[in-house]
């Protein structure tokens, strides 16, 4: 298979519409679970709100940092597969480790893009943030589990090695102390249930994708996974709009009530001219002047 047919097999019509379609119900079950939870650990309308979204951006960015990593995998994995000759596969076979480690930076820029500027995540703190990314890094180790011992597919050592690398040169540096790390670790520990659902949507992804036979086995398990991510990030970009319009629209008051009230409704002017007008009072009349001659 080509590179060209590689592609094009991933956007053929009808079944990219209907692989997008199933990933915008599975997240609008997402979106129900933490309503429904936030309704019962919370009273009043912006509290609810203010839990549903920080769920929501939590869960948003799991799949921005474990998508962003798969995705670089995923573009080492093409390259080593398509490119078997020419000047820039001599150039790959000398350097591909050092550019890998690029990849890595790559995909943390691109992580950074889409939670400031595809979608900003506005109710998480740096704190809230770093543990959902260490969370993150929990949901990859599992993913890699998958594919080293369930998949059993050994060509991904290398990519886990480097991942390992990438996960403590993140998370442990030198003035961070050992409590500030423990302290990480259980905020992140909270984010285990979001992680749980997000492998379950990934889950049923690729089941859904391997029945069909939209996702190829021998096109690689990375890139099957990385696809899978592509259109959870598509479908958050859609839903995520509709739900933000959603809870703007709750928040406004009803519209009988945004009305002015009216005065009492008057009696119509016919009625009233109808009514008999009052007779106007009647003066004392005074005394003829000339009257007063005859006495």
């Amino acid at each position: 298979m080509s590179y060209a047919e590689y592609a094009k097999h991933y956007f053929t019509m009808p079944d990219c519409i209907l692989f997008l379609i199933l990933a915008m119900l599975l997240l609008v079950v997402v979106y129900g679970i933490f309503f429904v939870f936030s309704n019962k650990t919370f009273e009043g309308e912006l509290k609810i709100q203010h839990e549903f979204f920080s769920l929501s951006e939590r869960f948003y960015e799991l799949i921005f940092s474990g998508g962003s990593i798969i995705g670089f995998m995923a573009v080492y994995y093409l390259i080593n597969r398509f490119v078997t000759s020419g000047a820039f596969y001599e150039f790959w076979s000398d350097y591909k480790d050092y550019l890998l480690l690029v990849f890595m930076i790559i995909s943390i820029l691109l992580n950074t893009f889409l939670d400031h500027v595809l979608i900003k995540l506005k109710r998480l703190d740096k704190s809230e943030m770093a543990s959902i990314r260490l969370t993150g890094m929990i949901y990859m180790i599992v993913i890699f589990c998958y594919i080293k011992f369930i998949y059993e597919d050994n060509n991904y050592d290398m990519f886990i090695t480097y991942f390992l690398t990438l996960m403590i040169g993140r998370f442990v540096y030198f003035d961070a102390s050992f409590k500030d790390f423990l302290e990480c670790m259980k905020q992140a520990l909270k984010n285990i249930p979001i992680m749980l659902i997000g492998l379950t949507f990934l889950g049923i992804l690729c089941l859904r994708g391997y029945s069909t036979d939209y996702l190829l086995k021998h096109n690689g398990v990375i890139t099957n996974i990385f696809f899978c991510h592509l259109y959870i990030i598509v479908a958050i970009f859609i839903m995520h709009f509709v739900v933000d319009m959603y809870f703007n629209y709750r928040r406004k008051p009803p519209v009988e009530e945004m009305k002015p009230k009216r005065k009492p409704n008057r009696k119509p002017r016919q009625e009233i001219e109808q009514r008999p007008k009052p007779r106007p009072k009647q003066r004392p009349r005074k005394p003829d002047i000339q009257n007063l001659e005859d006495f």
